[in-house]
């Protein structure tokens, strides 16, 4: 039932309609409550954590997936890179309480355990980036446990949290799809947006996740033309850098086994079977589009609710020879893996240019002087 009631609204918030008008009440209610929320962290009336290190926030204004958690990879894989020793801070699942300072650390997914209790997202960043990941319902304690344990530590990135006040940050980026924008325009519940467009007048700059347009991945997305027509009005009026971002660089992993395959080698495996593909995620009709264009084809196609909680009675009825799946919903799957699961990883590709960005701003924080 989770699963129709997203997909419904998720399809609706695309567009105007009658019975939106009868929830705009509420959503001048819910602009009321983010106004004045946002009004009492700026004012310091409510308190911010400042950490001793720089804050990076990845977050959206909108529900329903954007890309966020490719580009916390991205960043935190460029960071250690450089040298430098990133960690990830993010909401997950677990109960205030739990662990230090009401936090926990995540633990990377292997295969025939179970799911980590801290939810999909948490996990998939523990695994693929190397570095400490840690989640609380407050991102603040999730920080400090976070340098607790690891006091070399010398950049925190939040993942989402765009809207948590109480995590002082230095450091804005909003993901935008660029192929379905702000939806509607409208706040929750009548659309999609945790807050309105103008949001990004304030921020530092802004990813446009859009799959769908040809563009030079080399370069800054300044060209209204490179912009999705529902979302360049907002994106050219906020005066804010504005960068390009797709995925690339597939590869394929068996649950099962852990063969890693490269896509031409999964088209000859998958040219004489039944190929089907499940995703849990927030868009996805995003995977099973990337999954065609790389060449694949598919049988059937299985959307289920963002962060869905997947079972092997999900997967048995599935009458297919392959089952290729997200990332995230790998990790919650290996445990009961079998030969037919296999899951695409991908990364985010964004331009030079965004990094030497962010790089300069991480540099020119006024707190201690990184490591």
């Amino acid at each position: 039932m989770r699963r129709f009631i997203e997909a419904f609204f998720l399809r609706e918030w695309q567009h105007a309609s009658v019975w939106q008008w009868l929830l705009r009440p509420i959503s001048w209610l819910f602009w009321l409550v983010v106004a004045a929320r946002r009004y009492l962290y700026q004012a310091e009336i409510l308190p911010s954590f400042l950490p001793a290190v720089p804050v990076v926030v990845v977050g959206n204004l909108s529900i329903g997936g954007t890309g966020k958690t490719p580009v916390v990879l991205a960043l935190v894989d460029y960071l250690r890179r450089i040298g430098r020793a990133p960690g990830i801070v993010t909401r997950g699942y677990v109960l205030a309480g739990s662990g230090i300072h009401g936090a926990q650390e995540v633990r990377a997914a292997s295969n025939g355990a179970p799911p980590d209790e801290s939810g999909d997202e948490p996990q998939l960043l523990a695994t693929r980036s190397a570095a400490p990941v840690y989640v609380s319902s407050r991102r603040a304690n999730a920080v400090q446990a976070l340098l607790a344990d690891h006091a070399n530590t010398n950049v925190v990135i939040g993942d989402d949290g765009l809207q948590h006040y109480a995590l002082a940050r230095d450091i804005e980026i909003v993901v935008v799809d660029g192929a379905r924008g702000f939806g509607n325009g409208h706040l929750l519940p009548a659309g999609p947006l945790r807050e309105m467009p103008s949001r990004l007048n304030t921020v530092d700059c802004i990813i446009v996740n859009n799959t769908n347009i040809d563009f030079d991945i080399k370069s800054v997305a300044q060209p209204a033309a490179h912009l999705c027509p529902a979302i360049a009005p907002a994106l050219l009026a906020s005066g804010k850098p504005v960068f390009n971002m797709t995925y690339g660089n597939e590869t394929f992993l068996s649950l099962a086994t852990s063969i890693v395959e490269q896509p031409a080698a999964m088209i000859e495996r998958c040219s004489t079977r039944r190929v089907a593909a499940v995703a849990g995620i927030g868009h996805p009709q995003r995977f099973f589009d990337h999954i065609e264009r790389l060449g694949l084809t598919l049988v059937s196609r299985h959307a289920f609710a963002d962060h869905h909680a997947f079972v092997r009675a999900d997967l048995d009825g599935i009458a297919a020879d392959i089952i290729l799946m997200t990332e995230k919903d790998a990790v919650k799957c290996t445990s009961f893996a079998d030969s037919r699961m296999w899951a695409m990883q991908i990364d985010a590709l964004l331009p030079e240019a965004f990094y030497d960005f962010i790089l300069e701003k991480i540099d020119h924080v006024a707190r201690p002087k990184i490591a």
